[in-house]
């Protein structure tokens, strides 16, 4: 039976993710600290940097009410006035240009002193999100809409960045992903909130419902239903689906994270009943990247 979805709470596993990540960094050799990621021009060590450049960003301008001159003009991006993907581009490019300075900047910094700074930061930010009440408006979450989204969902984009980042120096340096259910599923139901956009303006009778099923330790069942007020995410199993999409629970995530292409999760998915219903599914993203 289909239920409004709920929100997620993040705040322990990514505690937990954190003490695996400071763990894995002071174990990195010098050698390790400068292999090649799949970010394009960053190292393993530019991505540590990158993951304590968000910890200082978040607690900056939300707990501290300092705001970043260098994205204040474009904050919001697909929300702004003027074409969506260009306002969306133009978001990205300038996010890319503020990150890929303050990793220039840091690349002198140690990988134990990296993990000894998100040591610190770490725990800063989970205070400031046990001390929100998580209901209530916080900032926006581009990629879930243009109006400022509750703060669950705002730790919950927090921590999905953290932990594919995590990932990506994970496979860099030939060490197991954190690919357990209780890392995964808070992905997987954090993401799934980004897939309701990717409907906005596909015109459906009222209550048309396109159902999401995620298969492996961490899957679940979503769908995606055309209410009064517009496309709206909910979760568990149908029967009652005018579309059906079925893949794996590294498909759904590689996807929605923006690491896989559109053309690439096709081939993987499978797909019930009306598949022009199904179709805006691949334009679905729930990640800062710049849309292929």
């Amino acid at each position: 039976m289909l239920r409004p979805a709920t929100r997620v709470d993040v705040r322990q596993v990514m505690e937990q993710e954190r003490a695996e990540f400071v763990r894995l960094l002071r174990s990195l050799t010098d050698e390790d600290r400068d292999k090649p990621t799949v970010c394009e021009e960053w190292t393993v060590g530019d991505l540590a940097v990158h993951l304590l450049g968000d910890d200082l960003s978040f607690l900056s301008r939300n707990r501290d009410a300092r705001r970043n001159e260098d994205l204040d003009s474009t904050t919001g991006g697909a929300g702004s006035a003027g074409p969506r993907e260009q306002q969306w581009d133009a978001f990205v490019e300038a996010l890319d240009a503020h990150n890929n300075r303050w990793v220039e900047a840091g690349r002198f910094l140690s990988a134990r002193l990296v993990a000894e700074l998100l040591e610190f930061t770490g725990p800063k930010v989970a205070e400031f999100l046990e001390s929100a009440d998580s209901s209530t408006p916080g900032e926006v979450v581009s990629w879930a809409g243009p109006d400022p989204a509750p703060w669950w969902l705002v730790g919950a984009r927090e921590f999905t960045e953290r932990w594919v980042h995590h990932q990506q120096i994970r496979d860099a340096i030939g060490q197991p992903g954190l690919n357990g259910p209780s890392f995964v599923a808070p992905i997987l139901a954090s993401a799934m909130h980004g897939v309701p956009r990717a409907f906005n303006g596909v015109e459906a009778p009222e209550d048309t419902t396109i159902a999401i099923d995620v298969t492996g330790r961490a899957g679940f069942s979503w769908a995606v239903r055309r209410d009064a007020d517009g496309w709206k995410l909910y979760e568990g199993l149908t029967r009652e689906a005018n579309a059906r999409l079925s893949l794996d629970q590294d498909t759904a995530w590689r996807f929605l994270m923006g690491l896989m292409g559109a053309d690439e999760t096709r081939r993987r998915v499978t797909i019930e009943g009306d598949e022009n219903l199904a179709e805006p599914f691949f334009g679905a993203i729930s990640a800062i990247v710049r849309r292929k």
